[in-house]
Parts: C-alpha cells; sequence; structure tokens
C-alpha cells in the first residue's frame, strides 16, 4: 500500500526532530481524530519517571497488563490483592487516562478457586479416600516466581520470561456446583467493577472463550474452548458476566476479547457467539481482536479487514486491544512460543515491519467511525510479553523510538 522507501525516507528525517514540543506530537495527538491510542504497562513502568512520562506524552489509554486478572486480584476466598491495581488507577485518576478493564473473566490466570466448595470458613473442602486421607492428583502448571501458597493463586512471570510448564501433585478439592461458582463470580465482577467504575471506561468482560480449531464446520458447541466454566456452565457463564458487569456499570462498554480473530475460523464461532447471546439478552457492546500479529501473513489484509465488517454487524466498537507485531512466523496468544534468540533486526526486517504496521493502520483509521482505541500490548521491547528479541514494538529496549514509530505517527506525510 505504502512504498517502504517512501517510509524509511520519512522515518530517517523524522527521528531527527526534537524530542519535545508541538512539532513532536505523541501518537494519541497523532491520532486524535481518529481513535484513542493505549498501552499496557505494569506498576514498575509508571513508578519509572522516564517511562511514565512518555507514557503520559503518547497515549491516553491504559490497560493493566496482569495485575486486574481474576487470579492476581483475587487468589482466594475473601483474599484480595489490590495494591498494584490501585497504584495503576490512581495514576490514571492523577493524570486524566481512563482505564480498559482486563479482564473479568479467563480460563487462565483464573481465580480458579471458584470452581472448589468451600467450608463455612471459606477453606476449600477436600476430597478424601476410604481411609480419610487427603486425595492428591496431577495438575499441570506454569512455572511461578512465587509458591501457589493458595488453592487459585495465579502464576505470575518477570517481564519477558517465557512461561514454562511443569507437573505437580495437588490435593484434590470437592467441586463447586454452578450455582456456588455463578455466586462467587457475580460476586467479583460487582466488587472489581464498582471499586474502579470511575476510571474505567470498558472492560474486557470475557477473554478467549474461543477454540483455536482451525474447523469452519465446527458445531456451535464445537466452536468453544473446553474451559472449566465452559465444561460447568456452557456459554452461559459468558452472558451471565456480561449481564452482571452491566449491572455493575450501565455506562461501561462491555467487550468480548479474542485473539486471532481475524481468522476464518475464529471470527465465524465469535460472530456466531455474540450474535447468539445478544440474542438472549447480553449486553456485548464491543468485540477487542487482540493483536499478537506478525510481518508475514499473520493477519492477512483482506481478512483482517473481513473481520471488522463481520463484527459491525453485531456491534459499534471495536477496538485493537493487545497490539504487537513480531518479526518471525510465529502469532497469537498462546504461552508457549520462541523468544527469538538469535533473530537479527535487519534493514529488510524493519522494512516488512514498517509496512505490516503502515497497512494495518490503514485499515484502522478507514474505520475510524467504529474503532474507539488501539492499545499497544507493553511499553517497549525490553518488556513485551515476547521479549525484547521479536521486536514487536514502536520503542526499542532502551525506551527509545524505532523507525517504525514513524511510520505509525507520520501517516498523514507518507500520502
Amino acid at each position: 500500500m505504502k512504498n517502504l522507501k517512501a517510509i524509511a525516507i520519512i522515518a530517517a528525517a523524522a527521528a531527527t526532530m526534537c524530542s519535545c514540543g508541538p512539532k513532536d506530537p505523541g501518537l494519541k495527538d497523532a491520532y486524535k481524530n481518529y481513535f484513542k491510542i493505549g498501552v499496557a504497562v505494569t506498576g514498575r513502568n509508571i513508578a519509572d519517571s522516564l517511562t511514565s512520562e512518555m507514557i503520559l506524552k503518547e497515549f491516553n489509554s491504559i490497560t493493566a497488563e496482569n495485575c486486574m486478572k481474576p487470579g492476581e486480584l483475587h487468589p482466594a476466598p475473601g483474599v484480595w490483592n489490590f495494591e498494584e491495581a490501585d497504584k495503576i488507577a490512581d495514576f490514571c485518576r492523577a493524570n486524566g487516562i481512563k482505564m480498559r478493564g482486563h479482564n473479568l473473566v479467563w480460563h487462565s490466570q483464573f481465580a480458579t478457586w471458584m470452581f472448589q466448595a468451600h467450608d463455612e470458613n471459606g477453606n476449600p473442602i477436600v476430597e478424601r479416600d476410604e481411609k480419610g486421607d487427603t486425595v492428591f492428583v496431577e495438575q499441570r502448571v506454569f512455572g511461578r516466581r512465587r509458591p501457589q501458597g493458595q488453592p487459585g493463586q495465579a502464576p505470575q512471570f518477570q517481564p519477558g520470561q517465557m512461561p514454562q510448564f511443569e507437573t505437580v501433585m495437588v490435593p484434590k478439592y470437592v467441586a463447586a456446583s454452578k450455582e456456588e461458582f455463578y455466586d462467587s463470580l457475580h460476586a467479583h465482577i460487582n466488587t472489581v467493577v464498582n471499586r474502579y467504575k470511575d476510571v474505567i471506561y470498558c472492560w474486557d468482560v470475557v477473554n478467549e472463550a474461543m477454540s483455536d480449531a482451525n474447523n469452519l464446520e465446527a458445531t456451535y458447541e464445537e466452536s468453544f474452548r473446553k474451559s472449566q466454566a465452559y465444561q460447568l456452565c456452557g456459554d452461559e457463564f459468558i452472558k451471565n458476566a456480561f449481564i452482571w458487569a452491566h449491572e455493575a456499570d450501565p455506562n461501561a462498554g462491555l467487550f468480548y476479547n479474542d485473539y486471532s480473530a481475524w481468522t476464518p475460523s475464529k471470527r465465524t464461532y465469535i460472530y456466531n457467539m455474540v450474535k447468539k447471546l445478544q440474542s438472549e439478552g447480553a449486553p456485548i457492546t464491543g468485540i477487542g481482536m487482540q493483536g499478537h500479529y506478525n510481518i508475514y501473513d499473520n493477519p492477512t489484509l483482506e481478512d483482517f479487514e473481513t473481520a471488522i465488517k463481520m463484527y459491525l454487524e453485531l456491534v459499534d466498537d471495536l477496538q485493537i486491544t493487545e497490539f504487537d507485531i513480531r518479526i518471525n512466523e510465529e502469532a497469537g496468544g498462546q504461552l508457549q512460543f520462541s523468544r527469538g534468540e538469535g533473530q537479527v533486526y535487519t534493514e529488510e526486517i524493519q522494512a516488512k515491519q514498517q509496512q505490516k504496521y503502515a497497512d494495518l493502520f490503514e485499515i484502522l483509521r478507514k474505520y475510524k467511525n467504529n474503532i474507539s482505541c488501539v492499545t499497544f500490548w507493553n511499553v517497549n521491547d525490553s518488556v513485551s510479553w515476547l521479549g525484547a528479541n521479536n521486536f514487536p514494538l514502536l520503542f526499542d529496549k532502551d525506551n527509545q523510538r524505532k523507525a517504525v514509530y514513524y511510520t505509525v505517527r507520520d501517516f498523514k506525510n507518507q500520502k
């Protein structure tokens, strides 16, 4: 769509500009007539003065990368970890920035204690054998930087650290009934949404509920990820989560969010699910296309735009919620991937990445009336969940603007 040589020349010229003043707008300023430009952050990002200054210059929407996920925020019955989430929310309040809430329901980093029955003291009830001894079972979990002291405590990762799987023996707990699970989930959603409703303008209510199966012939039931919530409740848990989020904050945008949402199979799964649940009263007002793309054919431009058109048949609000473009052929939101060791950010690779960002942003600008925010997933390459050697973002490991930054920002000069 755009001549790569011209883009490279413009980027080089822009890189010589002063880093302050009206001649050097931030991303949010360049896109003020299009959509918000957001970023995912951690408490460490906003605590660093140089990084927080850059965040305030470039972005006008903030997502907490991990600390608002259910397992992080609510690791056990009656136990809440609000500290880091509150710090990010207070940073946004102090600086007049609104937040995206991420997220209320997810199969990973979830408050899995909700699937367990508890006694009157809030302790999980363990299954016992005929001798009265605790029954243990194998459980495959992510490696953690701290022990899981409480059932359901979520894995935590260092920035850019590769999650590792391990098998551990854990007590087998008595399963919660669907009603008990719903009681816990409803209370969680009500507490969290009400706590942050003054600063959060939209929520990823349900995250990644659809299957990765690449099968356009899949039945409706086959299109779902077979998570614990789905196995217990079917698709009803999705509808209820949206209803309860709307009850807690009738003014918030409520999004279903997923990766690979451009592919023919998953966009069909998402479309059919949203359409059905909307007809049953689920207040799904937006769809989040995560991103997590690569510089090659993920996504294809035709499929990307086709997905946007499909979703706009159902909702008026779309967002790119977790934008990054890695330089290898991997893509998607799966937690196992290469760290990019040995990858070299050559001029050719840089040009491909610039072209991909340019092409995708051109499509996004075309639909500016229905796209409310584009959120980059992390501040710079060094803290990206993909690792610095995948070079996925607009800022390098030292927080310096890359050439691709100017490709995105200075689109008006590239015509």
